[in-house]
């Protein structure tokens, strides 16, 4: 029946045919010159065969999840045979690409957790691009940094150059995966933002100029490697800074820059394990924690046919404030991130150090009460729906849900009805693949769902603002026609 169900909804989405290509292992050394000069062409939406006839591109879109400790990414062919299919981009046998940048004497470099000695290391960049535009320090757990850096870049400009970076190891992945052929592609990309930060009338205006610089700096100067000079890198940002980029309609929004919340609500909805029905969130990432509260509407007769969020909260209070509290809990001096990946242990073994996240914890367990008490204003009128939520299941992503001992209290209802909310585990979506060709395991799916909504064209998961509404789910195939007619990309 599982089988049935996916093959229907592949049977529902409009298909291109080309070429097969092979997935083979994306990492590549930086690309010379000549190289270099292939990205301005990639974007262009149709092309003149000799003969003067117009040919249509194929699609490829790249989904980055800009991570505030690391990014993934995620490609999908529009025009692979059989029908679209989304890849996952490896590097160094790994789909976390460090997101943090080192600055030693003449060179920046990305994509490596290694510390050159002597260098300035910068983390949470993406954070710190955050506090430096709002002016909330409470943004940044790590340790302290100064901005503009003695080279004179701002936070946001190591964030620019860090997604320009991410951006162009998708583009080898994707050179990689059509065998070097890169003449008639046509590629674009979406970058994740958290909730909070895109509904924020300062912060969203940031994270759009990321996108897009990084964007404009892909197209006019071409991929770049895990290094790239200091020289190189000021002359750029300060060229981008002269040029005014076009201002877009509000509906290309969404093109260049959407909720991660959102995006990660995409595989739920179509795998064929899932049911309809209503559903919570949560998504602790190494930054900020998110909780949305959505229904997918359907029944056991019929396929789902729409999903819609009813509640959303976001905290700027994460896995980084989960680390501080342990570090001053044990009386750790220094870079208190240097903790990651030691919280379940440290957790399991000391009872002061479980004392000590429980107010971090209550203020991530936050963000879910926030998205319940949206919820309930819109089916307390509703008995049944009542009735149902009682009963939700739920979601836990992010490198936070590896940690038992955080999420564990955290599934207890935030109406005090059911202390038990039952979670929901997924399989890997049929069409992912990683690009060196190793399966895809279930235990990588709260770190990369975020990357596999992002890479679907035009995906927004609507509001609904009573539980009888149901809006209509979006259809990426109608974006896909209006980018292909006017590809903003190429702009």
């Amino acid at each position: 029946m599982k089988k049935l169900r996916w093959a229907f909804w592949k049977f529902r989405r409009k298909r291109e045919d080309s070429k097969a290509a092979p997935v083979v292992d994306a990492a590549t050394e930086p690309t010379g010159p000549a190289e270099a000069k292939t990205a301005a062409v990639l974007s262009n939406s149709a092309k003149r065969d000799p003969a003067g006839a117009v040919t249509k591109k194929r699609r490829i879109h790249l989904g980055i999840d800009f991570g505030t400790s690391t990014s993934k990414i995620v490609f999908r062919d529009y025009g692979a045979p059989g029908g679209e299919r989304a890849v996952l981009l490896v590097r160094d046998g790994s789909f976390r690409i460090p997101s943090r940048a080192c600055v030693t004497s003449t060179d920046l470099l990305f994509g490596s957790d290694k510390t050159p000695e002597g260098s300035d290391v910068f983390e949470s960049i993406k954070m710190q691009a955050v506090a430096e535009k709002s002016g909330n320090l409470n943004y940044y757990f790590g340790p302290a940094t100064t901005f503009p850096t003695k080279d004179g870049f701002r936070a946001a400009d190591l964030a620019t150059l860090v997604v320009w970076f991410l951006i162009s190891e998708g583009q080898r992945a994707v050179s990689q995966y059509v065998g070097g052929s890169m003449d008639r592609l046509s590629i674009g990309m979406t970058m994740g933002v958290p909730m909070s930060f895109f509904n924020d009338r300062q912060l969203r205006p940031l994270f759009l100029s990321i996108a897009r610089r990084a964007w404009h700096l892909f197209r006019s100067e071409g991929p770049i490697g895990s290094r790239l000079s200091i020289a190189r890198a000021s002359e750029v940002l300060h060229q981008a800074s002269s040029v005014l980029l076009p201002e877009i309609p509000s509906d290309q929004v969404r093109d260049w820059i959407r909720s991660e919340g959102e995006a990660a609500m995409w595989w739920p909805f179509q795998s064929p394990a899932v049911a309809a029905g209503p559903y919570a969130k949560l998504d602790i990432g190494a930054g900020t924690s998110h909780s949305s509260l959505y229904r997918i509407f359907g029944d056991m007769r019929t396929p789902k046919r729409g999903i819609a969020f009813l509640g959303a909260a976001t905290v700027a209070v994460a896995m980084d404030a989960v680390d501080r509290a342990i570090a001053q809990c044990q009386g750790i001096d220094g870079d208190c991130l240097a903790l990651r990946g030691q919280e379940q242990s440290m957790l399991e073994r000391s009872s002061k150090v479980r004392n000590a996240v429980v107010p971090v914890r209550n203020q991530i367990y936050d963000a879910y009460r926030k998205a319940w008490i949206q919820t309930y204003r819109k089916i307390e009128n509703y008995p049944a729906e009542i009735t149902a939520w009682r009963e939700h299941r739920i979601f836990t992503i992010g490198g936070g849900s590896l940690v038992r001992a955080l999420v564990d209290p955290m599934r207890t209802h935030p109406s005090g009805a059911n202390p038990h909310i039952q979670p929901t585990f997924l399989e890997p979506p049929p069409d992912l693949a990683r690009t060196d060709g190793k399966k895809i395991h279930k235990d990588d799916l709260p770190f990369i769902s975020v990357a596999y909504g992002l890479s679907n064209i035009g995906l927004s998961i609507p509001e609904a603002f009573t539980p009888d509404e149901v809006p209509p789910m979006p259809e990426p195939f109608e974006r896909r026609i209006h980018l292909d007619r006017d590809d903003i990309y190429a702009k």
